[in-house]
């Protein structure tokens, strides 16, 4: 009766995510050099889906997770979203910021990375790490570089100015980071064909280009190092 048709169709949507991770085994199958194995991975995988009515689509958008994410503030330095592009970029994520009532029914922000697994994983732990060291280096160069200047005001901008030289060093050492052994070496070798020039880009007045430079400079020892032997790529990267 009725009451079964609803049973089964709870039970279907219970037991979908365990159907996606069986019809994506299937499909990883129906790539398999044996002919024979692949045909019929193939065809199981084309039953399932239609069974269940899921679509290709439905199995690409499986793959994409959200991050919980940190804290962040409502009004994000210019700094900050500098680095938080930095890394989505690298990685092929989008960043989002997601608001919610926290205690005493205040309004709180956490910064997601949305994307397929595990890169979506990779893009918080790698914004993570470089924010701590970021907020560090700026916290250090106000107070040995800045102590000086009279006002809040101009100190924090000058700090923001050195923020964002550092975040511009370290941008060739996430992109490299965020990319396999396989891809930096097809890239390499696409480079040297293609005779690849070195793209000039003009850069903005800063309120003090020496405090630019020497965000760059600082920027400049920031290690990430990329996965070896099979290492997950998260325990590989230096704070």
């Amino acid at each position: 009766g009725i009451n079964d048709r609803c049973n089964t169709i709870l039970e279907v949507k219970m037991d979908k995510e365990k159907v996606m991770d069986r019809i994506k085994k299937c499909l990883a199958l129906s790539r398999s050099a044996n002919e024979h194995e692949a045909a019929m991975a193939l065809k199981q995988a084309q039953l399932l889906m239609g069974w269940y009515d899921i679509s290709d689509d439905d199995i690409e958008l499986s793959t994409i997770k959200t991050t919980d994410g940190g804290r962040c503030p409502k009004n994000i330095a210019r700094w900050q979203v500098r680095l938080v592009s930095l890394v989505a970029t690298a990685f092929g994520v989008v960043a989002s910021r997601h608001a919610s009532l926290g205690e005493k029914m205040k309004i709180e922000y956490k910064l997601r990375f949305n994307g397929p697994y595990p890169r979506n994983d990779l893009a918080e732990y790698a914004y993570q790490v470089l924010l701590r060291q970021l907020k560090k280096a700026r916290a250090d160069y106000m107070k040995n570089h800045l102590s000086h200047v009279n006002t809040q005001y101009r100190k924090k901008l000058r700090a923001d100015d050195f923020c964002l030289g550092w975040v511009s060093s370290v941008a060739e050492k996430v992109t490299e980071f965020a990319k396999s052994e396989h891809e930096i070496k097809l890239f390499k070798k696409w480079e040297a064909e293609k005779k690849m020039s070195e793209l000039k880009v003009k850069t903005n007045k800063s309120v003090s280009q020496v405090d630019a430079i020497r965000g760059q400079i600082a920027g400049a020892d920031v290690e990430i190092n990329q996965a070896v032997n099979g290492a997950e790529p998260l325990k590989q990267i230096g704070e």
